[in-house]
C-alpha cells in the first residue's frame, strides 16, 4: 500500500524503532515494496516505499520522511543557493530539509506539489507533520500519554495494537449520506485525518495543529473577461508543463473522459511538442454511461496515442477484493472501478504517471447542482406573496404527482430549505428518516449529531461571501477532498501509476478564487470563463456536451451479473450484517425489493455503498489483513 510513518514515544522510548516497524509493516502491500527506518531519541520516522516520490533523508538535525511530487525543487535550489549533495532521489527530502532549517514550519508555504512528511528536529525536539494543500498525500494520526503516531494510511496505525479500534458511529453515518467519511475525523474513533494545508506540531507534552494554506476568494473586479481568460490559460499551460517535468512522454499520459478538464490537459500536454500523448479511456457495454466518443474526438484532434478499456461486471467482481482493501476506510464512490482499471490500461502500456483533470468543477463551478443552486435562488428573490400566497398553495392542490408538477414541487420544496441543506437535500440520510435506516441503539450513540455539521462549517465559516463561492468551497473540501482525490490517487497507486493534477496546482487554485463568481457560473451556464479562456483549443464537441461524469452501471450488473448479484444478496442480507447493530435489515429489504422493479439505478446505487462498507468491515475490522 507503501506510504511514510513516524513515532514519537513519550513512554518507552527505546521501543520507537520496533514502533515503527510495526506501521511500516501496516503500509506494505507486497514484497516488491522496499521497507526502510531510521530512529533515536524515542522517535523513529519510515517507509514502505513503491515509489522514488518515497524517501527517508536525515542529516545531523534532521529525520525526514516525505512522499513528495515537487514541481519547483530548481527554485528551491536556488532559493537556498546550494545544488543537492544527496543522490537524485533523495534531493526532495534534503531539499526539505534545507527550507526547513532556513525558515522554520514557514518552509511548508514555499513547496509546489503534492506531498505528506514527517519531520524531527533533533536540536528543538520538534516533530513536523504536513500534508499538502489539497490533501493528495494525506496523513493519519494519533495520541495518547504514551505515544504520538503518524502515517500514510489508518491499517498503519491500527496495526500497532496501541490504537484503539472502535468503530466511530458518526463516521457510519457521514459514509452513508456521502459515501465517503469526512475529515477530521476517521472511521476509528481515536484517529484522525489531518486537514489538507495543514501541519501537526508536536513539541513537549503539547500537540497542536496550524493551517498553512487555505483557498481564498477575494474577487478581481477590476480585471476584464478576455484578461482573466488569458490569465486562467497561462496559469493551466504552464502547471501541465511543469507537471509534465522531464518525465519522457512514453512513460507519461493522461486520464481522458472526454469532458471538458481531461480535455484540456491534454491539449495543454500536446502544446509542448514532446511527442505524442498518451491517453487512457474506460468505457462500458451499456451505452448511456459511455463518454468514448467525445474521449476519441479529442484524442483526434490532439493526435493521441489513444487506448480504451471496456470495464464490466466480471472486472468489477475480480478487482473489488483489492479495492476495498487498499481503502484505508469504507468508500462507496463505485467510479473508483473505471478509475482503477484506467490506470491498469495506463501502466500496460509503459506509463508510469497520469496527468489527471480533478479540480475543474469545484474550483470552476463545472458541477449541474450550482446551475440547479442559482435557479432556487430565482425563485427566492420572487415576492414571498407571491411564493407563499399563491405558487406554493396552488401546486399544493393540484392533485398530479408525476410529471411537470412533481417537479415543480420538488424544486419549490429544495428552494425553501437553507443552506447546505438545499445542497444534500436528495442524499440518504437527508431524504429519509434516520430511525428508518438505523437500529435504536445506533442512533442513540449518535445523539443529536447532524451530518451536515461539516459541511455547514465550510459552507459559512469559510472564506467565501458569494453564495456560488460558499459552495465551490464546501465542495472542495468534500467532493474534492474527501472523495475524488483519494479516489484517484488509491486507484492509480493500486494499479503501479502516480497522478498528477495539474487544475490544482497553487497558481490556477488561486487565480480561480479571484475570478467572479458571475463569470464562474453566468446565469446557469456551468464553468463559462473557463470555456471561454479554452475555445480555441477544445473541440466545440467538447465544450458543448452535457456533463455525464465518470460513472459504473454497478445497479444494472448487480442484477444482470450472476456473481455480483448472489456476493450482494449474501452480504447484504446475512445475519452477520445486522448483527453489528448499524442498519435495519427491513431498510435493506426495502431497496432490494424496489431495485429489483425499478428500471433507473436509483435503488441500485443506494446499496452499492451499503455492500462496500460491511466487504469493508468484515475485511478490516473482522478480520484484519485477510481478502474480502
Amino acid at each position: 500500500m507503501s506510504g511514510i510513518c513516524a513515532v514519537w514515544r513519550k513512554q518507552n522510548p527505546g521501543a520507537a524503532l520496533e514502533t515503527v516497524g510495526l506501521l511500516c509493516s501496516g503500509l506494505k502491500l507486497d514484497d516488491s515494496e522496499r521497507i526502510e527506518t531510521a530512529a533515536g531519541e524515542g522517535v523513529g520516522v519510515g517507509m514502505s516505499a513503491r515509489f522514488p516520490t518515497q524517501q527517508i533523508f536525515q542529516n545531523d538535525r534532521l529525520l525526514i520522511a516525505c512522499e513528495s511530487d515537487l514541481y519547483n525543487e530548481a527554485d528551491i535550489w536556488k532559493t537556498l543557493g546550494a545544488a543537492p549533495r544527496s543522490s537524485a532521489q533523495l534531493a526532495a527530502g534534503e531539499a526539505i530539509a534545507g527550507l526547513y532549517e532556513r525558515f522554520g514550519p514557514a518552509f511548508l508555504d514555499r513547496l509546489r506539489g503534492d506531498f505528506s512528511l514527517v519531520l524531527w528536529d533533533r536540536r528543538e525536539k520538534l516533530l513536523l507533520a504536513a500534508t499538502d494543500r489539497f490533501g493528495v498525500h494525506p496523513l493519519v494520526y494519533y495520541e495518547d500519554a504514551k505515544v504520538l503516531t503518524i502515517a500514510s494510511r489508518i491499517d498503519a496505525l491500527v496495526s500497532t495494537s496501541e490504537v484503539p479500534r472502535d468503530i466511530n458511529p458518526r463516521a457510519i453515518a457521514k459514509y452513508l449520506n456521502y459515501s465517503v467519511n469526512l475529515a477530521p475525523e476517521t472511521i476509528f474513533s481515536k484517529v484522525s485525518r489531518l486537514l489538507p494545508g495543514t501541519f501537526l506540531l508536536a513539541s513537549g507534552g503539547s500537540v497542536r495543529l496550524e493551517k498553512y494554506w487555505d483557498m481564498q476568494y477575494e474577487e478581481d473586479r477590476r480585471s476584464d473577461e478576455d484578461q482573466l481568460s488569458q490569465q486562467l490559460e497561462e496559469a493551466v499551460a504552464e502547471s501541465v508543463a511543469a507537471h509534465c517535468k522531464e518525465d519522457k512522454f512514453p512513460e507519461l499520459g493522461a486520464f481522458l473522459s472526454g469532458g471538458t478538464d481531461s480535455s484540456t490537459i491534454v491539449g495543454m500536454m500536446h502544446r509542448l511538442k514532446r511527442g505524442p500523448v498518451k491517453t487512457f479511456s474506460i468505457g462500458f457495454q451499456e451505452e448511456r454511461f459511455n463518454e468514448l466518443e467525445y474521449a476519441r474526438i479529442t484524442a483526434t484532434k490532439f493526435g493521441a496515442q489513444h487506448h480504451e478499456y471496456l470495464v464490466g461486471a466480471d472486472d468489477c467482481f475480480d478487482a473489488l477484493p483489492d479495492m476495498i482493501r487498499y481503502f484505508d476506510e469504507p468508500f462507496g464512490n463505485s467510479s473508483a472501478i473505471p478509475t482503477y482499471f484506467c490506470a491498469k490500461l495506463a501502466a500496460q502500456h509503459g506509463v508510469r504517471v497520469l496527468l489527471a483533470g480533478d479540480g475543474g468543477d469545484e474550483l470552476f463551478g463545472g458541477n449541474e447542482r450550482y446551475a440547479a443552486d442559482k435557479i432556487f435562488e430565482i425563485y427566492q428573490r420572487v415576492p414571498r406573496l407571491v411564493r407563499k400566497g399563491l405558487v406554493e398553495p396552488a401546486l399544493s392542490l393540484i392533485p398530479l404527482r408525476n410529471g411537470l408538477v412533481g417537479t415543480a414541487r420538488s424544486y419549490v420544496r429544495r428552494s425553501n430549505l437553507p443552506q447546505p441543506d438545499r445542497f444534500f437535500s436528495y442524499n440518504l440520510l437527508l431524504d429519509n428518516p434516520l430511525g428508518k435506516i438505523f437500529e435504536t441503539g445506533f442512533l442513540e450513540t449518535l445523539g443529536n449529531y447532524s451530518v451536515l455539521e461539516t459541511p455547514s462549517h465550510y459552507y459559512w465559516q469559510g472564506p467565501g461571501k458569494d453564495p456560488l463561492n460558499r459552495l465551490l468551497y464546501l465542495d472542495v473540501k468534500i467532493t474534492l477532498g474527501d472523495n475524488d482525490l483519494l479516489k484517484v490517487t488509491r486507484m492509480s497507486e493500486l494499479a503501479g501509476i502516480r497522478p498528477r493534477f495539474p487544475l490544482l496546482d497553487r497558481a490556477v487554485a488561486e487565480l480561480s478564487g479571484r475570478i467572479p463568481a458571475g463569470l464562474k457560473v453566468k446565469g446557469i451556464e456551468k464553468r463559462y470563463l473557463f470555456k471561454q479562456a479554452f475555445r480555441e483549443i477544445l473541440p466545440v464537441e467538447v465544450i458543448k456536451k452535457k456533463k455525464h461524469g465518470f460513472g459504473i452501471p454497478v445497479a444494472v450488473w448487480m442484477k444482470s451479473d450472476k456473481r455480483l448479484r448472489e456476493l450482494t444478496h449474501d452480504i447484504l442480507l446475512s445475519p452477520r450484517t445486522y448483527q453489528r447493530g448499524f442498519i435495519r435489515r427491513s431498510f435493506v429489504e426495502d431497496l432490494f425489493q424496489k431495485h429489483a422493479t425499478d428500471t433507473t439505478a436509483f435503488y441500485g446505487d443506494t446499496l452499492w455503498p451499503f455492500l462496500t462498507l460491511e466487504l469493508w468491515l468484515r475485511n478490516t475490522v473482522d478480520a484484519p489483513g485477510r481478502s474480502t
